[in-house]
């Protein structure tokens, strides 16, 4: 009797109905799981970024103290923003004889300047019909920015960097070696590199140190 019931077309009827009942359901369910998951990516691309964050290290590059967001120049550790301020130096004034390299050098510089600073920096550039601009005398002229000291001043956030500078010209028959000394004035603000701490320069003086 029961093998008769299992091939009776009323109970075939019912096993299709349920098998479609279940379909419908795992379809609907994967539709909703979707929606979710879209509306989920739709959130994420449209929230805003997170503050930048530094991690302070010790001399075994491990992590002291707690992680901060970068709301002020105080908020960035001060041996961190010596130590980059002199890179940043180094970039802004040295000059490479590898274009790659150089154009790295140039976007780092650009990447960091605002203001005042960045209009600085043109004008040097543009001196003595672009005699210092690296861009222009790379093929022919290489130099090289070395930090010797980086110092916090007094007043808000500026900052003092003494370089070396020794320039190799005329296809390096002609060395010269100064030292030199930069006034920064530094800033915080959105970064588009998320690795950036979010600081940049926007004023800056600096002269040859006569001896």
């Amino acid at each position: 009797m029961a093998a008769a019931l299992k091939d009776s077309p009323l109970y075939t009827d019912r096993l299709t109905a349920w098998h479609n009942s279940r379909l419908w359901i795992a379809f609907l369910a994967a539709i909703g799981l979707a929606g979710i998951l879209g509306i989920a990516d739709v959130a994420q691309k449209f929230r805003p970024p997170p503050p930048p964050y530094v991690i302070e290290v010790n001399t075994h590059g491990e992590p002291v103290g707690q992680i901060l967001p970068i709301t002020s120049v105080q908020a960035i550790p001060n041996a961190i923003l010596k130590a980059q301020l002199a890179d940043f130096i180094h970039d802004a004034f040295s000059i490479d004889q590898d274009k790659d390299e150089e154009d790295r050098l140039v976007a780092r510089t650009q990447a960091r300047l605002t203001g005042q600073a960045g209009r600085t920096i043109d004008e040097w550039y543009q001196r003595d019909n672009g005699k210092h601009d690296p861009r222009n005398i790379w093929r022919y002229t290489w130099a090289e920015a070395m930090p010797l000291d980086a110092l916090k001043l007094d007043g808000a956030d500026r900052y003092q960097v003494d370089y070396r500078l020794t320039t190799h010209a005329d296809n390096n028959t002609t060395i010269t070696i100064a030292e030199w000394r930069a006034t920064l004035h530094v800033i915080v603000g959105h970064s588009t590199d998320p690795a950036s701490l979010g600081w940049f320069v926007d004023w800056m003086d600096f002269e040859q140190v006569r001896k």
